[in-house]
């Protein structure tokens, strides 16, 4: 009974953080011990390493740094615990800091003097570092959901210490690891966190292992490509509300300027992520992506634009929505490619009636805009034997009679008797060869 008080002393000791109740509890065992011994040689340590490792995570739980740092140090009596030892669960002191975001402890514990391993996983089968077990803690959970906005769950964990995921995340090699990861499993709360202490950590390429190899990525673009991977109609088939955890993300991310992120070396050989989801006709994303500081008429190596792209994939005839809504975000009309096609080029070429109303409805002046080899939209049009496109381009008043480089005219290259007449009905001869 008296050892179970002397025990109770110490362990009350270290929950209030009483360095002089700890000694004093010390001292009382110290005195019992040699009472014991004839021989006090063995009596010269009265915790045990055990003992002592089993209070250090007791400290840590409760942030009681004075007595973490007295059993690290192991005077007085006290062997000192081991800065990295595991408890029942697999727990280093780090994991039990950060699970209760003992931010003096956690100080203390990642000290030049103390050293204690970021990179310690559990192994009760989570695999957790102290970072993760630090963002998934309930101290830090927030009455937030996907039907709210980003702007209210950031408004929610700034009002939360993030000291804690802080100093992890300055010290945490893996941070843009951590960060990639969850922004891949849709854990907008976590991301968030990191974001607001370690933006600078994760804003930049992080190195990542992807299917056993590792490489650089940029989260945003990471993000991006998931949503376009999983698609609208896979969303419908059981994805709807990772696909809805992605689209927040990018949101997120926009808020912290992430369009800026992407390393254009790295990146020069894929789209921008405006124009992937302009040409796969994903008009969730390219509303999520227009939202950011994105530039609606940033180009390919090829010059050609988001609206280009839109208009240029087999979907946007079922998409007109999002060629209002690059227009109505500034999308230039008149943009040529490297060829000089604009998006009305691109209209007319595919027979899209409607993008090409709505295009000419903004920019009427492009009606006869020429590319490089002096083609008008009128010609792509009649290749492509649309004979409502080349009845609304001559109603904005394309001229019939232009000539490209090999001195054809839009009738010269009509393939189909009805083409033929329509372009004879606006009073044009065909040349003879």
């Amino acid at each position: 009974d008296k050892m179970g008080k002397q025990d109770n002393d110490v362990s009350r000791a270290v929950v209030e953080d009483d360095t002089a109740l700890l000694l004093a509890a010390v001292d009382s065992i110290k005195k019992a011990a040699l009472g014991r011994l004839r021989n006090g040689s063995d009596a010269a340590r009265i915790l045990d390493q055990e003992m002592s490792n089993r209070l250090l995570h007791l400290a840590c739980r409760h942030d009681a740094a004075e007595c973490a740092r007295l059993l690290l140090d192991g005077e007085y009596g006290i062997t000192p615990a081991s800065v990295d030892a595991r408890d029942q669960l697999t727990r280093t002191p780090l994991h039990v800091a950060a699970e209760a975001h003992s931010k003096r402890c956690i100080q203390l514990l990642l000290s030049v003097s103390r050293n204690a391993r970021t990179d310690v996983r559990l192994l009760d089968g989570t695999h957790l570092v102290a970072l993760e077990v630090a963002l998934m803690s309930r101290r830090v959970q927030v009455d937030w959901s996907l039907d709210n906005s980003v702007e209210d769950l950031l408004a929610y964990l700034q009002q939360k210490d993030l000291n804690a995921v802080r100093l992890l995340a300055e010290k945490t090699r893996e941070v843009g690891e951590v960060a990639y990861r969850y922004a891949m499993e849709g854990r907008v709360a976590a991301l968030a966190m990191l974001l607001l202490v370690a933006e600078e950590r994760i804003s930049a390429m992080v190195s990542v292992v992807i299917d056993g190899v590792r490489t650089k990525r940029s989260i945003y673009n990471s993000v991006v490509d998931e949503v376009l991977s999983i698609g609208e109609a896979s969303a419908r088939e059981g994805n709807e509300m990772r696909r809805k955890a992605l689209l927040c993300e990018i949101q997120l991310l926009n808020q912290f300027g992430a369009t800026s992120w992407r390393d254009r070396k790295v990146d020069r050989k894929s789209l921008p992520p405006l124009l992937r989801a302009a040409k796969a006709g994903d008009m969730n994303l390219t509303k999520m992506l227009l939202m950011g500081d994105v530039h609606v008429n940033e180009t390919d190596p090829e010059g050609n634009t988001a609206l280009h792209w839109c208009l240029s994939s087999s979907s946007s005839t079922q998409e007109p929505r999002i060629v209002w809504l690059l227009q109505k975000n500034g999308a230039r009309v008149f943009q040529g490619n490297k060829l000089g096609l604009t998006p009305v080029h691109s209209a007319a070429a595919k027979g899209n009636y409607k993008a090409l109303q709505s295009l000419l409805l903004h920019a009427q002046d492009c009606v006869d805009i020429p590319s490089k080899t002096k083609e008008t939209p009128l010609f792509l049009a009649v290749k492509n034997g649309s004979l409502s496109c080349v009845r609304l381009l001559l109603r904005y008043g394309a001229n019939p009679k232009a000539q490209n480089l090999r001195k054809q005219r839009p009738i010269d290259v009509a393939t189909s008797q009805d083409m033929r007449f329509l372009l004879n009905s606006a009073n044009v001869v065909p040349n003879t060869f």
